[in-house]
């Protein structure tokens, strides 16, 4: 069968004052019609570059240097910007990682899919046009989308927003869709029904799909083949029951070890040491060398060609060639009820056990938070209640976990708690202060505001994108007048920086030229800096990718044992949840349903929503996960 899609050595590059960014390199792929390719790896590694290079969405400073683009057999790489034009949303269609950023604030949900219909259906209009709209919605899961169609992006969490964005991505029918990191801020119910969605195109539509995700339970549930890909190349390649099962590359193993999964009992996550290397001047020989614990003399010299493993597993390292000694990493056996079985998984020598060790009854409570409601004007007499008499504590040194379904009410929860969100009915109290009385907030107002940090789940609505890196987490310090404990706000900046995985190089650089897991880790820097008693997390590693994500945990636990601050984390990853937190609430329509440990909520779930979520969580058994969707 000929291939849909065929990329042959495309090489992209971004030219900036510092200097030629070489952001994907030589990287060579097929797509079959119907097929789903997964493209894995950590931010900044090009997996979005090469996807908008494919669609020619990059922006006026980056350029294809090298390679060609096959679509149908024809060679679409030197196209025009009109010819392009024709092709977007028919041939090929893009599902964008931050939908706050791809939505039109000032326009309905459903006029914005109307038009996106309308772009490729010019003739439709009236009632056709409305179902054809509701349609859209229902098929990406959003419900009551009669009533729903008529609100703003601003109405709707980050969920519901990604589902938008896929409505108006299928509104053309396409042959081939770029699902960029689609999943990212959904939970295991609805992530599970828009995978089972894609699966369902596929099977009937024969529409062919890249997916970008740095979520391996999403690769191992959602693809047919997966990509690997790092410091802009594919270093491995092959059918997911491939690189599941039998992963070749070392970096493929770092980022299978980074997983909640083969840390439980453990007091830390495996991380892969290091950062990637600046693409502005890649390192000589394989990139991931520096990085490597395996790594060869060869591997500083030369970089690797494409070893073949199977007839379609590749892989593009030296410790496959002939001459190389053999090395298996010692498999590291999973608890019952774990994952998978059979994957290449080195221990971590320095881990210690962790024991949740409850927080005691007698510790101080640092939020309290009493019948708490919330109430969106919908207009026309019409109204949605988001959070419906919640109240929960948290303790002085606790980690609270909340997790449910986008649209449970989570959000708007942690925007009420810092008072972002008028108070309505209920009150919310921090250190004893009722934070909902004016008057006591006014007089305690600074000191709330140093002690108290929000994480906001939508880090490219969140930054300003006319700051500078640096500049954006000094800022709450300039805010606050506090005295930059390292000298300068710079250097303090810089601190921060490094703490949360990034590269002082970024200091100068503004949001729009940073990756989303690059973005979120700068917002998690600005909110750290200021050494917050209370932090509230709103899916702070949700856009970022499994080893970055093991250093903020990492860091999370290190800073909360260190400091002894609360922590209000707010997650749909459930695995994470399960190593990080205390205790545990589950909201479902606006209400707390359930809370408890950690360990008894999810060894012994007692609503039936909160069985729901736990069944729901993606393993990484290809097999497995194929055998629950048929």
């Amino acid at each position: 069968m000929s291939a849909l899609l065929d990329v042959k050595n495309l090489s992209i590059s971004f030219f900036t004052p510092r200097g030629e960014i070489q952001a994907v390199r030589d990287v060579s792929l097929s797509l079959q019609p119907g097929e789903v390719l997964a493209v894995v790896g950590e931010s900044g590694c090009g997996k979005s570059v090469m996807c908008k290079g494919i669609m020619r969405l990059l922006c006026s400073s980056a350029k294809i240097k090298s390679g060609s683009i096959f679509v149908n057999g024809v060679d679409i790489t030197s196209y025009k910007e009109r010819d392009m034009h024709k092709l977007r949303g028919k041939l090929f269609s893009m599902i964008f990682q931050d939908p706050m950023t791809s939505l039109n604030p000032t326009m309905t949900i459903g006029a914005q899919i109307a038009e996106a219909v309308k772009a490729h259906q010019p003739k439709i209009s009236g009632k056709e046009l409305d179902n054809r709209v509701i349609e859209l919605m229902k098929l990406v899961g959003i419900e009551r989308p009669a009533e729903r169609r008529r609100l703003y992006p601003y109405h709707f969490s980050g969920g519901m927003r990604q589902r938008s964005v896929m409505a108006i991505a299928l509104a053309g029918n396409p042959q081939i869709l770029f699902a960029d990191e689609p999943t990212t801020s959904l939970d295991v119910t609805i992530q599970s029904q828009i995978l089972n969605l894609l699966r369902e195109l596929q099977k009937n539509l024969k529409t062919a799909t890249v997916f970008v995700t740095h979520d391996l339970g999403v690769a191992a549930q959602a693809a047919d083949r997966i990509a690997v890909m790092y410091a802009g190349k594919i270093v491995e390649i092959g059918t997911t029951e491939e690189v599941f099962h039998d992963p070749r590359h070392p970096y493929t193993w770092g980022l299978m070890q980074a997983l909640p999964a083969f840390s439980k009992g453990r007091d830390r996550l495996h991380t892969i040491p290091g950062m990637p290397p600046d693409l502005i001047s890649p390192p000589k020989g394989d990139a991931f060398a520096c990085r490597n614990e395996y790594a060869l003399k060869i591997d500083y010299e030369e970089a690797p060609p494409m070893f073949s493993v199977t007839d379609t597993h590749y892989a593009a390292t030296w410790l496959l060639d002939k001459r190389a000694p053999k090395i298996t990493p010692p498999v590291m056996k999973l608890s019952e009820g774990s994952c998978c079985k059979k994957d290449l998984i080195a221990p971590e020598k320095d881990l210690t056990l962790s024991s949740h060790v409850p927080i005691p009854e007698n510790r101080k409570v640092i939020l309290d938070v009493r019948n708490l409601c919330h109430t969106f004007s919908l207009g026309q007499k019409r109204s949605l209640k988001a959070v419906d008499d919640v109240s929960f504590q948290i303790r002085e040194g606790e980690i609270f976990g909340l997790v449910g379904e986008s649209g449970s009410g989570k959000s708007t929860l942690a925007r009420c708690i810092m008072n972002i969100y008028p108070h309505q009915e209920g009150s919310i109290l921090y250190k004893g202060i009722n934070t909902c009385d004016q008057k006591a907030f006014r007089k305690n107002k600074k000191m709330l505001q140093r002690e108290r940090q929000l994480i906001f789940q939508d880090s490219a609505s969140s930054l300003n994108g006319r700051m500078k890196v640096g500049d954006i987490i000094a800022e709450p310090m300039k805010i606050q007048h506090i005295a930059p404990p390292r000298g300068t706000y710079r250097k303090e900046a810089e601190f921060q920086m490094h703490y949360v995985g990034l590269d002082h190089s970024y200091l100068d650089q503004y949001p729009p030229q940073l990756s989303g897991g690059q973005r979120q880790r700068v917002a998690i820097a600005r909110a750290l800096s200021m050494e917050p008693k209370l932090l509230v997390a709103d899916e702070p590693v949700a856009s970022l990718d499994v080893s970055i994500q093991a250093q903020i945990i990492n860091l999370f636990r290190h800073l909360q044992a260190e400091h002894g601050f609360s922590f209000l984390f707010i997650s749909h990853d459930l695995a994470m949840v399960e190593f990080l937190c205390d205790r545990v609430g589950v909201m479902y329509q606006g209400k707390l349903v359930e809370t408890a440990p950690v360990k008894e909520l999810f060894a012994h779930p007692g609503h039936p929503y909160t069985k729901a979520l736990l069944s729901a969580i993606p393993t990484l058994n290809p097999e497995e996960e194929r055998s629950v969707q048929h």
